[in-house]
């Protein structure tokens, strides 16, 4: 499954440990965007929440953090 350029800018943004907040502020869009970015992945990978979404773009090697995630 391919990521949408958006998508893949927001996970690689969470990746790096940005919130949400942060990943919409830094994209130039609405916290309520990513959400429903997110909630559009979630749906597609069939899973029920953020973890097992972590887990599964994980697993596709979707995003890999930067050495200089933040913790």
């Amino acid at each position: 499954m391919a990521l949408t350029p958006r998508e893949r800018a927001i996970v690689e943004l969470l990746a790096q440990g940005h919130t949400d907040e942060t990943a919409a502020r830094e994209l130039d869009l609405s916290r309520r965007t990513v959400g429903y970015a997110l909630g559009g992945l979630m749906s597609r990978l069939g899973v029920d929440n953020r973890f097992q979404l972590g887990l599964a773009l994980g697993a596709m090697r979707a995003a890999v953090p930067s050495p200089r995630a933040k913790t």
